[in-house]
């Protein structure tokens, strides 16, 4: 006795049943639909992604800018009390107005020193970025 079944014509012969093309046509407009809602939710949870990867760096820009202009003006008060010092270091040796002079001259050349030293790292960018 085998396993095998017993061959039918009439099984061989008759086609399978036919979808209904209606229901291909629905089907495949709910598949696009769907399709759709999903893209749509996608670029939704996008969007809310960048704003809000956008507002953590705009706080950690912004933090950044508040410590690094108290860092700048700490810094400029402890330059003034530099000349302050340098002033009354220098006035018994020259007088008042001798020190004040001679620390205004070297903050003057340091001022034209640092700014010739800003162009030519100017005028360097302009010449890397001609051919």
């Amino acid at each position: 006795m085998s396993d095998i079944p017993p061959n039918n014509a009439d099984s061989a012969a008759t086609p399978p049943p036919e979808a209904d093309p209606d229901a291909d046509k629905e089907s495949i407009r709910e598949s696009l639909a769907r399709l759709v809602s999903s893209g749509r939710e996608l670029a939704e949870a996008e969007l809310s992604w960048a704003k809000l990867k956008a507002a953590l760096i705009a706080a950690a820009v912004q933090r950044a800018a508040i410590f690094g202009s108290l860092a700048l003006i700490l810094l400029l008060l402890a330059l003034v009390a530099l000349v302050a010092a340098a002033i009354i270091a220098l006035a018994p040796a020259v007088g008042w107005l001798g020190a004040a002079l001679i620390v205004a001259g070297a903050l003057v050349l340091l001022a034209v020193v640092s700014g010739l030293m800003a162009k030519r790292a100017i005028s360097s960018l302009s010449k890397a970025d001609s051919p």
